[in-house]
């Protein structure tokens, strides 16, 4: 018999796993995570949060506690490249920006390290009721056609319990212990190098002399890397990301090694310099052969692995914890049967095979690509928001060839499986962003002759939204050409922003044709909410 029990045991304590953490505890589900480490990593490793992944943070009302603990440089956006911070300036390109210039998402980047993000998600995780462990590792598991019986160690004292759990995510790294022990096996392109990172104290305001960069890119015969400011105005705390060969690492560098690579980034041969710690990580591309494992999912790392050029890894992990989060509740809530978790996969392994092939373009644009590659190259705007899924959670129409993985979301069509374009609702006579709305439940937007559609959406537990209700002209508008919907049409929108279904038009009778199509994403076998 377990010591403990939980309906969903999460290994792994880093901005997947806490991202899983919080959206599950968000949903009602109270996890439990165990992590390691004894405590989050000061090494920043991801440098910013996208849009997409903004868009899911604000809808939980962390968007400004997010962009309170930006990175200190956040605000300057573009990217200086220099031979050394002293030396020749070769150039300034454009950062991540910090508002969505196509008008496509809520939100824009938000330029901030792992190191700070991953403290905000534990805090709000906590606060829901997540129970998050550090210090603890899983030792051992097994697993039946009912759920997960784990093994954990408290490294601080030794002891051990085991834990029964109906679901395990597996959120533990790119070094994938438990996709190896399930025998899962991966494909893609393989390693290309190691990064590593240096984080050290120096006072580098004499050579930055006033200028304004959120990264400085430095390149020079003994040094290839980013140089980054980790503190605040009156901080000395850096980190300086040196590119290494294939088959080296940090641990082979001593502290004097480190020391150097600093001095050579910075032009200063004599510069002092107090390291604090380095680290590194294996530069690579590939995705698993699958998603899942009887009750054990894999999300992050350990599902997908891509080079940090767009800086689309950590982002996409964060963006498979939500599509798997919702997709659990269901489940775990009995509101849905255990099929719809068989989607998940369905859906992200093609985005990962997509975004993991976008990231690898652009790692190698800087030493030129073929013309096969370059004809793949996606827009930034294209790889964050233009996924299209396809799966058994979606309401698949006449006419889709199945083929595509994305669209141009600057042009969407609002066939279900893509995400639902931006729209200005407008709630009590505050103007409320679309995605806004979306913190868990399913959504139905009808146009505005759509009265009729409200009550059966009520009987079946949906939040409902009668577009032109309180919105001016334009946007009604806006909303039935991008959705490709008529005046008495309804689209029906998953907590994850992604749409189930449309109608074009009011049928006989939307009370059934409602509760048919809810069932049918929701892969129950018996109807529900309506008798």
């Amino acid at each position: 018999m377990a010591d403990e029990t939980t309906e969903v045991l999460i290994v792994g304590g880093s901005m997947v796993g806490l991202a899983q953490a919080l959206f599950l505890a968000r949903q009602g589900i109270r996890p439990l995570l165990v992590e390691r480490h004894a405590e989050i990593s000061a090494h920043p490793r991801a440098q910013a949060a996208s849009p997409r992944t903004m868009e899911l943070l604000r809808a939980l009302g962390l968007e400004d506690a997010v962009r309170a603990r930006e990175n200190p440089h956040a605000q300057y956006g573009d990217i200086l490249q220099a031979e050394s911070l002293t030396g020749a300036e070769l150039g300034r390109f454009d950062g991540p920006f910090r508002h969505d210039p196509n008008d496509v998402g809520t939100t824009g980047w938000t330029l901030i390290g792992q190191d700070r993000l991953e403290p905000v998600l534990r805090e709000r995780a906590e606060e829901l009721g997540a129970d998050i462990r550090f210090a603890t590792e899983m030792t051992g598991f097994t697993q039946d056609a009912d759920g997960v019986t784990a093994v954990l160690r408290d490294l601080g004292d030794g002891s051990e319990q085991t834990v029964r759990a109906r679901y395990l995510v597996a959120a533990d790294g790119s070094r994938a212990p438990i996709r190896t022990s399930l025998g899962i096996g991966r494909h893609g392109p393989g390693a290309f190098g190691r990064q590593m990172n240096i984080v050290f104290h120096a006072d580098l305001d004499p050579y930055v002399a006033g200028r304004t960069f959120f990264l400085c890119f430095v390149s020079n015969p003994t040094v290839k890397g980013v140089l980054g400011k980790l503190g605040g105005a009156d901080s000395d705390r850096w980190v300086l990301a040196p590119s290494l060969p294939p088959g080296a690492d940090h641990s082979a560098y001593g502290t004097e090694d480190c020391v150097e690579l600093v001095r050579a980034a910075v032009g200063v041969p004599d510069l002092p310099v107090a390291v604090e710690s380095a680290t590194s990580w294996e530069i690579a591309a590939w995705v698993a052969d699958r998603f899942r494992s009887g009750r054990v999912l894999l999300a992050g790392d350990c599902a997908h692995v891509m080079p940090p050029t767009g800086g689309f890894g950590g982002n996409m992990g964060i963006q498979d914890a939500h599509n798997l989060a919702w997709k659990l509740a269901r489940v775990l809530r009995g509101e849905a049967g255990p099929g719809l978790l068989d989607t998940y996969e369905q859906e992200r392994a093609p985005v990962a095979e997509f975004t993991v092939d976008q990231g690898v373009i652009r790692y190698l644009q800087r030493s030129g690509l073929d013309e096969a590659a370059a004809a793949r190259h996606r827009p930034e705007t294209t790889v964050l928001f233009g996924h299209v899924y396809r799966s058994d959670a979606v309401i698949g129409e006449a006419g889709d060839d199945g083929t595509g993985v994305v669209e141009d979301p600057a042009t969407p069509s609002g066939r279900p499986g893509t995400r639902a374009p931006h729209l200005p609702l407008v709630r009590q006579g505050k103007e409320i962003p679309l995605h806004d709305l979306l913190d868990g439940d399913f959504w139905l937007l009808a146009g505005p002759n759509g009265t009729a559609w409200q009550e059966p959406a009520a009987t079946l537990g949906l939040s409902f939204h009668r577009v032109g209700t309180e919105e001016l002209p334009e946007v009604v508008e806006r909303f039935l050409a991008r959705h490709g919907v008529q005046d008495t049409g309804a689209v029906l929108l998953r907590p994850d922003g992604f749409i189930a279904w449309r109608g074009t038009d009011l049928p006989e009778n939307p009370a059934k044709s409602l509760m048919t199509i809810l069932d049918t994403v929701l892969h129950r076998t018996a109807p529900q909410g309506l008798s």
